[in-house]
């Protein structure tokens, strides 16, 4: 079927632009695949306030993913998986210290 869909987009595309069917197929990517709709909304929101950016020593949880596509792209012999480990490892280290920082007392000694 997706082999059928993509021929007749390529058909209407070039031999008929203005077919409703070339139309709606890109309404509905805008509309459910982008949420071009939500995405205005956002934009607007976020050019209606301000942007703080904040300096930070080490990569954030949310920027893992942009650090794991860039190492995807750098040419290495040690394994994709293996260098997630590696970059992981100190960042986890870090936020377990962390959690261990800001907990508050028990009031017991763990092993006692």
């Amino acid at each position: 079927m997706q082999a059928s869909s993509e021929l007749l987009y390529d058909v209407f595309a070039r031999y008929d632009p203005d077919n409703l069917l070339l139309f709606q197929a890109h309404r509905e990517v805008l509309e459910r695949q982008l949420e071009q709709s939500r995405l205005g909304q956002a934009l607007e929101r976020i050019a209606g306030g301000t942007i703080s950016v904040v300096e930070v020593e080490r990569p954030t949880p949310l920027a893992f993913g942009l650090l794991v596509d860039r190492a995807r792209e750098q040419v290495s012999s040690e394994k994709l998986a293996d260098r997630i480990r590696r970059m992981a490892a100190p960042l986890e280290k870090a936020a377990g210290a962390a959690r261990l920082a800001r907990a508050p007392s028990r009031g017991f000694r763990s092993g006692s």
